[in-house]
């Protein structure tokens, strides 16, 4: 009796030790110098946007560049790793309506010829930027990828750092298109847009888009936009496709005569005379409704393509462009030529250069001088600077407005002129 006594008390001691562990433990006490933790705050509004640019002129590294936004205020950092776009281009704000393509043939450029299987003709290019003599900053920015035989210069407006954003922002978007063959299909045209032509024109409306939303997020760079030209050739079709916002311009050198085949996007086009003539009627990333020029052109083996920011049409006449291209037989000496003229005539604004030959692909293969290296990858050069001064009123770069009686019209620039 005894043991079952002493195994009934050792039982009930057990028990109060369970019940006494399972007890949740009290809450630390606060010291009372504390005062409580206050809620924390939103955190604040950020939109965050790279933009990657490689100067391989000097040195093979690259600098990338993040516009920081808040609410409140907006800077330009360096950051230490690459990051481009956001993935998917339909996530950004876009514009009110799809752009619209013009399409314009030149000579012969309207016929349809097969594709071959093999390149008939072959292109090496050379291309650079310049501050100019008088500008705080460079707004422009070029882009050269001779992978896709690709290339593009933007001429970046806004003030402040918004117009070498702009136009970093433009070309990065358009090399990322073709680096991931990703276009949409959201185009307007009255008539057919050849496919190369329409993914040139996709890649400009990607570019609009990325420029407008930055516009939009960033109040420091509201009113920042670029003028675009771009030239896509096409080896095997022997076509080019030239695409073209502003009064960034595109010449050709055919058999030592210059043509301006591009048409000036300008309150002149549309008939207005005076100090507003040369206003801009739109730029990429300002205008809502986008109107895109589409050029294609047959190139011939000889032919040297020119694509140029107004620094340089606005310092050189057409002659003295046309001398400087034909009495210079190297490429790269010629464009250097073409710059250090413009800057000779004055400099009054960044000029950006980049000259394009076609040589036909049977004559070079026997010829002595070596093919371009197949290794060759692209390269852009933008704006990595941002001016330690504000800019004066002559550094701005306007986008005029329409008159009333004028603002229904339709601007067909690249039909505008007569093309023989």
């Amino acid at each position: 009796m005894l043991i079952g006594l002493a195994l009934l008390a050792v039982g009930a001691a057990l028990l109060g030790y369970v019940v006494t562990t399972r007890q949740p433990a009290p809450p630390p006490s606060r010291p009372k110098s504390l005062a409580p933790r206050p809620r924390s705050a939103p955190p604040a509004v950020a939109v965050a946007v790279a933009v990657a640019a490689e100067d391989t002129s000097d040195q093979d590294e690259t600098l990338v560049m993040r516009v920081q936004s808040t609410l409140s205020d907006a800077v330009l950092a360096p950051i230490s790793e690459r990051n481009l776009l956001p993935a998917a281009p339909d996530q950004f704000p876009v514009p009110r309506s799809a752009p619209r393509v013009i399409v314009a043939y030149e000579e012969d450029a309207d016929e349809e010829e097969s594709t071959s299987p093999q390149a008939r003709i072959l292109v090496t290019a050379a291309g650079d930027t310049d501050r100019g003599q008088h500008r705080k900053n460079n707004d422009d920015s070029l882009l050269v990828l001779p992978d896709h035989c690709l290339f593009a210069v933007a001429d970046g407006m806004g003030g402040y750092a918004g117009g070498s954003v702009a136009s970093s922002l433009a070309v990065e978007a358009i090399q990322r298109a073709f680096e991931e063959d990703h276009f949409v299909a959201a185009l307007r045209s009255k008539g057919p847009i050849p496919r190369r032509g329409g993914e040139l024109a996709s890649s400009i409306m990607q570019a609009h888009q990325a420029v407008y939303s930055a516009a939009r997020a960033t109040p420091k760079h509201s009113q920042m936009g670029t003028t675009l030209v771009a030239a896509r050739f096409s080896p095997n079709k022997q076509r080019v496709y030239i695409g073209h916002v502003g009064d960034s311009r595109c010449y050709r050198l055919r058999r030592g005569s210059l043509r301006q085949l591009t048409t000036d996007q300008t309150m002149s086009t549309v008939g207005l005379v005076g100090p507003h003539a040369d206003d801009l009627l739109q730029a990429v990333g300002v205008t809502e409704d986008l109107s895109i020029d589409l050029i294609v052109d047959k190139p011939q083996a000889g032919d040297i393509y020119l694509l140029c920011s107004d620094g340089l049409s606005k310092m050189l006449t057409d002659q003295q462009i046309q001398q400087a291209i034909a009495h210079q037989r190297d490429l790269e000496a010629a464009m250097y030529g073409l710059i250090e003229q413009a800057n000779d005539a004055g400099g009054r604004d960044n000029v950006t250069v980049i000259l394009i030959k076609v040589l036909d692909r049977a004559i070079h293969e026997i010829a002595t001088i070596p093919s371009p290296p197949a290794e060759q990858k692209g390269w852009s050069k933008q704006p990595h600077v941002m001016p330690a001064e504000s800019c004066g009123s002559d550094d701005e770069t306007v986008v005029g407005q329409l008159p009333p009686e004028l603002a229904a019209l339709q601007l067909d620039p690249a039909t505008a002129k007569h093309r023989s």
